[in-house]
């Protein structure tokens, strides 16, 4: 080392350590010649030498050859003197605590959270851990199913629970990765150990495998116990997400109990205050786990929000588990479509087609194919193919029917009046009911001063002339340019293109004049003056439901003439379509519209509220002030409201924030009247970590006991001064400069120069 110092142009004062290494990467092959190879040369070489009698000749020009093998072997073996000027690095010691969100369960008999004993005891134990800072690299880390580095100081105050999941194999696992490479010499683990992927009586074989390959100690200080362990609570919750209307919605519970008792508890299943579901589970000792299925039936759509809740006791550790919400979108599997028809006809036959290729409607028809004033001489029993169930369509099942419609029916006799009364109700509670015209229909059905009449966008007049058997063509009211029962096709032009290309109608019902508060669509207008005018199409809403007439039995003209003049069946169609979407109050058909853009949000996630508004005519409504009104459904108040306009398209947003998990309605109200119209939403966030809410002493027990560390159980008083790591000097190379033995010009002079000297000298004793 002192000889190479005073080579020349090399900082030998910046470094003090040096080391030879090889620069070839076949050293094998290189050895293999060294030892077997050369050896063999020189053996031969060394017999070439008898006819020398000079001991001292035959000694130069061995040497001459050795050292010329010798200078070989240095340029095939590349050898560098690396310098380099080292220094001591410090150990590291890492602290993990769990935010997981099972350290906010509440320990007995204290009645305080699992992760405020560990917060006391970093703040017991503060001077310890800056004593071990200036011995060692401490880093601190929060960690639930992985790590996240936490400040060195004041770390108790920043300590919180917000972790959605443990996973102690995965943590430790990145801890591996993070100091591969660097001298780890202790882990300090502070956790519950309820680690979801792991049981309560034996780690897993992942688990294990992670410990034995490890490499450092790790001394697990476990927050709390289960002692005196109290808890009732919802476990799990299966069931889709969505069902129909009418038909039962499956439920899968799961439920977990710990130090009950014996006793029998109600589990509920409510939608706001109506309970649904209440069955009585009973309690056993000695029994931790409990499974139940429930089934409900909603008999409205859209998205509602269920409570499942079991009492809460005095003294449970985790309260939030009592009681769970969901939510479940319930729609229409197929609309359920009730026809009663009063004569076979071309009407009939093509309103029958048009239903039964919907694949949205399931379609119940019943055709009167002969009166009573028909010469038949047959008695009633014998031409009846099944007696008419009135009872049963129009009193028991009639809630069942998503609508209802009157093709040129006559009810006489095959309805007594009493059941007009029930379509009357059902209209009002949200039913959907159509009369389609004919010479049996509106008069001639004798509708006059009946329950029908009230929910009708008609009334009718009691008179004598009661069908117009001219042919006629019907025009949109163009107020109502816009209504989706009008919408052939989605363009406006197109679709007023569509209407003046629809073949002429021929016979309608006459002697109706429009309710006060319907809206007629389409009329017909006999004279120029417009003296008789004539309503073809009006729709009217009664009480929650809507109710249709169709003055006329010849729409199936738009279908079969329009086919015939070379057109398209496709409009007459889209009519029937529409209707029966606008009939149902599909979504698309409604006047006010309020969504969000998403259904489920994570917390502190923006919730995006979109507002359209149409008139009674489905024109935009501009300009229209409207409060906006924020509803916690699982605290049941209200949050905030917000007074907005739309603007020219009837339009308006919003953005929200929720404070918290929940389920959530923002509902529209305007000129203080409280609307029908809302959204429902839900914040979630993660409750898996109450899954297994018990703590795992097991588990990190064996964690210390596997990788030679220490296991203890936490209270406010643990002094950690006890608490001791190997420290070894660990030295670390800062800065190195590397000088080539071989890649020299005097290595390759001096091989040259010794092979030419044992050729002079062989060439001189007469050997060459």
């Amino acid at each position: 080392m002192n000889f190479l110092a005073h080579l020349p142009g090399l900082p030998f004062d910046e470094f003090n350590t040096w080391d030879i290494r090889w620069g070839t990467g076949e050293i094998e092959w290189i050895l293999a010649f060294a030892v077997f190879v050369v050896p063999a040369a020189l053996w031969f070489f060394w017999t070439s030498l008898r006819r020398i009698r000079s001991p001292f000749k035959k000694a130069l020009l061995y040497s001459l050859r050795v050292i010329s093998f010798l200078l070989l072997l240095l340029i095939l073996f590349k050898p560098e003197l690396e310098f380099s000027k080292g220094r001591i690095q410090k150990n590291s010691i890492a602290v993990l605590l769990d935010d997981s969100k099972s350290l906010a369960i509440k320990t007995f008999p204290e009645e305080k959270p699992r992760f405020d004993i560990i917060r006391r005891v970093l703040k017991k134990n503060r001077d310890y851990f800056e004593n071990l800072k200036k011995e060692f690299q401490v880093d601190f880390y929060f960690a639930s199913d992985r790590i996240a580095a936490a400040p060195g100081s004041d770390i108790e105050s920043r300590y919180r629970v917000q972790g959605l999941n443990t996973d102690l194999n995965q943590v430790l696992r990145e801890v591996k990765k993070h100091y591969e490479g660097k001298p780890l010499q202790g882990v300090m683990l502070f956790s519950d150990g309820a680690d979801l992927g792991e049981d309560l009586t034996e780690v897993s074989a992942e688990m294990a495998d992670t410990l034995s390959l490890f490499g450092a100690p790790i001394h697990t200080f476990q927050a709390g116990s289960n002692e005196n362990f109290k808890d009732l609570g919802i476990e799990k919750l299966e069931g889709a997400d969505f069902g129909f209307v009418h038909q039962e919605v499956n439920l899968s519970v799961s439920l977990t109990a710990s130090s009950m008792g014996n006793k029998n508890i109600p589990l509920v299943l409510k939608e706001g205050d109506k309970v649904l579901v209440s069955k009585v589970l009973e309690i056993k000792e000695g029994q931790s786990r409990y499974h139940v299925d429930l089934q409900f039936v909603s008999n409205t759509i859209g998205v509602k929000v269920y409570t499942l809740a079991v009492p809460l006791f005095v003294g449970e550790s985790i309260e939030s588990n009592n009681r769970k919400e969901f939510q479940v979108k319930v729609i229409r599997d197929r609309i359920r479509v009730l026809l009663l028809n009063g004569r076979p006809s071309w009407d009939a036959r093509f309103l029958r087609e048009v239903l039964i290729n919907n694949p949205k409607v399931d379609l119940l028809s019943f055709f009167i194919l002969r009166s009573f004033s028909d010469d038949v001489q047959a008695s009633v029993s014998e031409l009846s193919l099944i007696s008419f169930p009135s009872n049963l369509l129009l009193s028991d099942y009639l809630g069942s029917f998503d609508l209802v419609i009157f093709q040129n029916f006559r009810y006489k006799p095959f309805i007594h009046k009493q059941y007009l009364e029930n379509i009357k109700k059902y209209v009002r509670h949200g039913g959907a009911f159509i009369m389609i015209g004919g010479s049996l229909s509106f008069q001639g059905g004798g509708y006059y001063r009946t329950a029908v009449e009230d929910i009708l966008p008609v009334r009718i007049q009691n008179k004598t002339s009661q069908f117009l058997n001219d042919a006629f063509k019907p025009k949109i009211a163009k107020p109502f340019v816009h209504h989706p029962i009008l919408r052939l096709e989605k363009n406006e032009d197109l679709n007023h293109e569509a209407w003046n290309s629809m073949p002429e109608l021929r016979g309608l019902n006459i002697g109706l004049t429009p309710a006060k508060d319907a809206q007629v669509l389409i009329r017909y207008a006999k004279n120029a003056n417009r003296a008789d005018t004539y309503p073809v199409l009006a729709v009217r809403k009664s009480g929650d439901g809507r109710s249709l007439m169709l003055a006329t039995d010849s729409s199936w003209a738009w279908n079969f003439l329009r086919v015939g003049q070379g057109g398209s069946g496709r409009y007459y169609q889209n009519f029937w379509n529409n209707v029966v979407s606008w009939m149902t109050n599909e979504p698309e058909t409604q006047q006010i519209k309020i969504e969000t853009d998403k259904e489920r949000y994570r917390e502190n996630e923006k919730v995006l509220v979109k507002i359209k508004m149409l008139r009674e005519d489905y024109n935009p409504l501009p300009n229209q002030k409207i409060d906006l009104v924020f509803y916690s459904i699982s605290r049941g108040n209200t949050l905030s409201r917000h007074t907005l306009q739309t603007n020219e398209s009837g339009e308006a947003g919003f953005e929200f924030t929720p404070p918290e998990e929940g389920f959530y309605s923002v509902r529209l109200e305007r000129a203080a009247k409280r609307l029908k119209k809302e959204a429902l939403f839900s914040v979630f966030s993660e409750t898996a970590e109450f899954e297994k809410p018990l703590i795992n002493g097991l588990l990190l027990k064996t964690m210390a006991e596997s990788t030679g560390g220490v296991y203890r159980v936490l209270d406010e008083q643990t002094d950690l001064a006890g608490q001791r790591f190997s420290n070894p000097e660990i030295h670390m190379q800062a800065d190195s400069k590397v000088l080539s033995l071989w890649d020299n010009w005097w290595v390759y002079f001096l091989l040259v120069g010794f092979l030419s000297m044992e050729w002079w000298a062989r060439r001189k004793l007469g050997l060459s």
